[in-house]
């Protein structure tokens, strides 16, 4: 049964984009994106004769600074029909396919609890939240008792046939990657780590925990924080993404830059970067794929090596999309990060 939903639409229909409203374990409101089929996805590549509750299911997160409509579902005819949009184009071949908005991002609020901010733990949270609500839409089985070893009810750990995968872009990446060091194998079935700007070299500094007059401000539950502050976002920031001249058409800039600025005016302000600094490759123990952009500015080819080297998973892979910079799912190679994402997701399929 679908929660009411008490969230803003910034967008209006979007040629029948779905939303959801899934609620936090604080509480908070979330807003969570799919989109229903526009072809027949009997004959696609995924197709196993499989149940619409067995097909894979598999969840996006966005970046730093945008949320998921203009990153996860830019589109510049009513239809599609260039596949711009990747939940559509995921959708298309048969997944189950959902983006969210992080706190303070598109259509999700800021929490004033939290002072506005938006924090990794917290989107950690968020996250499970979210890849729960999925599993229990999609699992004929989930919620159902299921009884160890003691004939003890075991923990609502997500009990499902087929666990949803996790696709984190850039920051989102870092989330995705926090996401699955604390709930991994439990919770999803694959991690696809895109754009991310992971470096261990870098080393987030932790704000100081009193302001001058000795106010906790920081590093605890008692901590009051200053209110985070109203930015407007910009045009020039909207394209910042979008390096390489040439990788996507006038049109779909434009677009998305239209799509941004109306569902994220603000910008969502981050805190507590420190969190970050868990993120540890080895600890990561799901199958994962990394994708880069061969012409990436934000990442260091070092430090993708290292990732992949130190992922504490043996499944694993990587991929380098030739002439493509940060945003590659966008731009006109976006179909390669398609198949790319599809193939490693249904590597064990047989098709």
């Amino acid at each position: 049964e679908e929660e009411e939903d008490t969230l803003p639409n910034k967008t209006g229909d979007r040629n029948g984009l779905i939303r959801y409203q899934v609620t936090a374990d604080d509480g908070h409101p979330l807003r969570l994106y799919s989109r229903s089929p526009t072809t027949d996805t009997s004959s696609s590549v995924m197709n196993m004769n499989a149940s619409a509750n067995n097909k894979p299911s598999i969840l996006l997160l966005h970046g730093r600074t945008w949320s998921s409509q203009p990153v996860f579902d830019l589109r510049t005819s009513d239809n599609d029909e260039k596949q711009q949009s990747t939940i559509q184009s995921l959708t298309n071949l048969g997944f189950h396919v959902y983006a969210m908005d992080l706190r303070g991002f598109g259509e999700t609020p800021r929490c004033d609890n939290d002072g506005g901010y938006t924090t990794p733990n917290r989107c950690v949270e968020d996250v499970k939240c979210a890849i729960d609500w999925i599993a229990r839409r999609h699992d004929a089985n989930h919620g159902r008792n299921h009884q160890d070893d003691n004939n003890n009810v075991a923990e609502s750990l997500v009990k499902m046939s087929s666990k949803p995968a996790l696709l984190g872009w850039s920051q989102g990446a870092l989330v995705a990657q926090m996401y699955a060091q604390k709930y991994g194998p439990a919770t999803i079935s694959d991690l696809v780590l895109f754009g991310t700007i992971y470096d261990p070299r870098v080393i987030y500094p932790r704000k100081p925990l009193y302001d001058p007059s000795g106010q906790l401000i920081s590093g605890g539950k008692d901590a009051v924080k200053p209110p985070a502050p109203e930015v407007l976002n910009t045009v020039t920031a909207s394209l910042e993404d979008f390096t390489l001249p040439g990788t996507i058409c006038d049109e779909a800039a434009l677009e998305f830059s239209s799509v941004a600025l109306a569902v994220d005016t603000i910008k969502a302000e981050w805190d507590e970067l420190h969190e970050f600094n868990v993120c540890n490759p080895a600890l990561v123990h799901v199958p994962t794929m990394v994708i880069v952009g061969a012409q990436d500015p934000y990442v260091t080819w070092d430090a993708q090596s290292e990732l992949f080297e130190r992922l504490g998973h043996e499944d694993k892979a990587m991929c380098v999309l030739p002439a493509c910079d940060h945003a590659a799912h966008i731009l006109k190679a976006r179909k390669m990060f398609v198949r790319s994402v599809v193939g490693f997701l249904l590597r064990k399929a047989g098709f």
